[in-house]
Parts: C-alpha cells; structure tokens; sequence
C-alpha cells in the first residue's frame, strides 16, 4: 500500500486484485467482487470497493472473501482513490479491520528504517504522514497505525488530529493519544462533550486508558452532569478501571433518572467485584445495603435486569431469543455477581416495604435458569428470605404470604411437578420445599412441641397405633 502516485503504466494487468488469491471467484460471489480485478478500469474497480461496503444480505455467505478482496485493494491497488475506497469499505465491515490493516501496514513498512529501530520507525513515519492526507480513509487509517506501532513523538502526533473534520478521526486520535502514553487529560476534555457518539465514546475510552486522578474525576463528573448519551458511555466503560473512587461513581449512578443507565451501572459494578482485586465485593454490597430502604423497581430490578442477560454464549445458542435493547454481551461473572447482589438485597429488604412478589417470583422462576450457578443462589436465598419475613420458624405461611405478595409453597409445588420445567429445576423446587419442613421440624423441638412428620397418610397411622 502507498500513498504515492503510481504511473500510468502500473494501472493495468500486471496482477490480480480480486480475484488475485489463488483461483477465479465462485458463482455464489458478488459481481463486484470479480470488478476488484486489475483487468478492469481504475473507475470500475473504485465503484466495486464502494459497492462491497455495504453488501446485501444476499452477500453474507460470500462475507469473507469480500473482506479478502478488499484487503488486497487497500493494500496493493496501484490506484489510490481505489485504495480510499477499500479502506472505507473495510470499516463498514468491522472497526477490526481497519487495525488488522494497520497492523499488515506496518508490517510492510518495517523493512525501509535507516535507524536500525525496526518496523516502529518505518511505519510510524508513513502513518504520521498519512494524518495529513487529504482523504480522510488514509487519515484514518493514519491514527488507527500511528497508536498501534507508536514512537516517542506519536502523541503529539495523534493530538493535532483532535480537531480533524472527520468524527471517525478525531475517534480513532483520541483513543490512540492514550494508548502511546498522552497524558493530558484537558486536550482530551473538550471531546468528552462532543456531539457525536463516536468521538465522545472514544474520549471516555481515552481516559480510562489513562486510569489517572484526573481522568477519573473528569469521567465522574460526567456522569453526573453529561447528557444520557455521555453518562452511559461512562457508565459502560468505569467497570474496567478496578478503582474504588470509579466504584463509587457507579453506585451513584443506580439511581440515575435514565433506566438505561441504571441497567448499565449495575452491570458495570457487577463486573468490578467479578474481578475480585481492588474492590471487594463485601464492601460493594455494605454500600448498597447501607442505602435502604429501597424500591421493588429500583436497585433490585437493576441488577434483576442484569442477572437475566444472556451471555454471548447464550446468544450463539439461541439468537433469536436474545436480550433486546442490551447493547452489551454480559459475562457469567458478571451475571452471577449480580443475581448475588440481588439476593443480599432482597434478603435485607424492610419486611414492611412494598409489594416484593415479583422480586420472589423471579427467585422461584431462576430456579430453572439456564445458568447453574444462578439457580442454585436462588434455591439457598428463597428460604432466608422467606424466614425473614414471617414468623421467624423458616416455614412459609399466610402471615409470610402476605409480607412477600406471593404464595411461595404453591409455586414450588406447581414448579415441581412442571413437566416443562428442566429436571434440575424441579429438583431444586423440591428441595426448597424440604429446606422449609425441616425448619418447621427444628422449630417445633425448639419449642417441645411434640411433630410427626407426615410424609403418607401411612405414616400418621403407624405412628399412632405402635
């Protein structure tokens, strides 16, 4: 790939682009894939890149020999608006491309240093001077390679593209500025605001690559007072730092007026205490328990939210039943950090709040949850809580009933004998069911009260004809 112009006689058949990787295109490939061929007119090959960037659902079986096709335009096509072309197109495919690009770049250009410091010189060299370029994919394309190779004058470099008219620019100089070491976090601020989603996300990105005091108190504050938008940027991103005073942010943000950010939050601080470092998850839920009371379709529905998400490998299994609305693909730690949070929560929620039967009921629906784990955090709480909010003998009653909103006994039976139910499930309804007549039992010998057990009518009689 060049920049430079190539001569009038280098455009023609002197090699294949296209079709130029081992054999002729298959009969199920995109006409235009085959006009990427070198055999065609410069005019012809640019109309084909541009038409590959956004192919039809019919070109989806053909998906990866059209990004072959186009990595070998971007790199070797001796036209350069063809080169542009393929470049723009490669994004539209996936944000990955255009660094595995960069990185087949700086490859290539490795060979040329004269100062013996490897390919970094060489490449850093041709992608500073792509940053100027008149078209914007070789600017791209520019700060993509610059912030992947770096040098000790790449930051600079990248900061100068901060005001490129270009919002895909100023995404990708932003983000690199952090990753080669820029440290200023004021350069960075009047793009934290930016209009645009790409340029913001990127510039709350940027400061959270730099992880500094600063960074983090410009990110809390813009979680505090940026629009919707800006806060759940934050939000999604503060999860990666690992940082108490981050943590801190996000607590704060469950009670955000927008849902979405709420949701974002608590998965985010989920996360967090998923990795278990920095931030324990003990003083995480201390936090939050010491914020009550709190409402059925607060905290605890937050982190309901995030329990129920399916992970990516759910979504594999079964696409079409997939999250809607979640923009993110929630881990299993994650996932199961927040149905943990969830329980502390409801176990120490005020017996006297509000109606909390569709909190219970959701703990007797997780018993069937796809995730182990999960289902058996919910068998182990649904005793403590219930025992919390009646009599105190462990043993669901009408009193209890009417404290939780919902007959506990007759939705584990029902579960049990559900035959769609998974057979896990309705062994663990079951053994819920026998968690609470063995505290009815202990109870009674606490009390002296003489109990027999019934288990069949069989049993009663015996036990009273011996």
């Amino acid at each position: 790939m060049d920049d430079r112009p190539r001569p009038d006689g280098a455009d023609g058949s002197a090699g294949s682009g296209g079709t130029g990787r081992g054999g002729r295109p298959t009969d199920d490939d995109p006409p235009a894939l085959a006009r990427l061929d070198r055999r065609f007119d410069a005019s012809t090959r640019r109309e084909a890149a541009e038409a590959l960037g956004s192919p039809s659902s019919s070109m989806s079986a053909a998906a990866s020999r059209i990004v072959d096709g186009l990595f070998e335009a971007a790199l070797d096509d001796p036209d350069e608006t063809v080169r542009a072309a393929a470049i723009e197109s490669l994004y539209f495919h996936g944000d990955d491309h255009l660094d595995r690009l960069g990185r087949r770049v700086a490859d290539r250009r490795g060979g040329g240093a004269e100062d013996g410091s490897g390919k970094t010189s060489g490449a850093a060299e041709t992608f500073s001077r792509w940053l100027r370029h008149d078209r914007a994919a070789y600017r791209m394309l520019g700060a993509t390679g610059l912030s992947t190779v770096g040098d000790e004058g790449a930051a600079p470099r990248l900061r100068e593209a901060f005001d490129d008219g270009d919002a895909r620019v100023r995404a990708r100089a932003v983000r690199g500025y952090a990753r080669v070491g820029g440290e200023a976090v004021e350069a960075v601020r009047p793009l934290v605001n930016a209009r645009n989603d790409l340029v913001r996300g990127a510039a709350v990105d940027a400061l959270v690559t730099m992880e500094s005091d600063d960074a983090v108190e410009l990110l809390a504050r813009a979680a505090q007072r940026g629009n919707e938008g800006l806060r759940l940027a934050v939000v999604r991103r503060l999860g990666a730092l690992g940082r108490r005073d981050a943590t801190g942010v996000l607590l704060g943000s469950l009670r955000d007026p927008s849902a979405s950010v709420r949701r974002a939050a608590a998965r985010s601080v989920a996360a967090v205490i998923a990795e278990a470092d920095a931030v324990p998850a003990g003083d995480v839920r201390d936090r939050l328990l010491a914020e009550r009371p709190f409402e059925a379709d607060g905290l605890l529905a937050v982190f309901r939210a995030v329990a129920a998400e399916r992970t990516g490998a759910d979504r594999r299994a079964a696409p079409a039943d997939a999250t809607a609305g979640s923009e993110e693909r929630v881990d299993t730690e994650t996932k199961r950090y927040a149905a943990w949070l969830y329980c502390e929560l409801l176990e120490s929620a005020d017996p006297t709040a509000a109606d909390r039967s569709t909190a219970v009921e959701w703990l007797i629906d997780a018993l069937d949850h796809r995730d182990r784990l999960v289902a058996d955090l919910a068998a182990a709480y649904l005793p403590r809580i219930a025992s919390t909010s009646g009599t105190g003998d462990g043993l669901p009653d009408d009193e209890t009933d009417s404290a939780l909103g919902v007959d506990i006994k007759r939705n584990l039976r029902a579960l049990a004998g559900d035959e769609a139910a998974s057979d896990a499930a309705r062994e663990r309804a079951r053994a819920v069911l026998r968690r609470f007549k063995r505290a009815v039992v202990e109870a009674a010998a606490d009390r002296d009260v003489e109990y027999v057990y019934v288990r069949w009518p069989a049993d009663y009689t015996e036990s009273y004809n011996e």
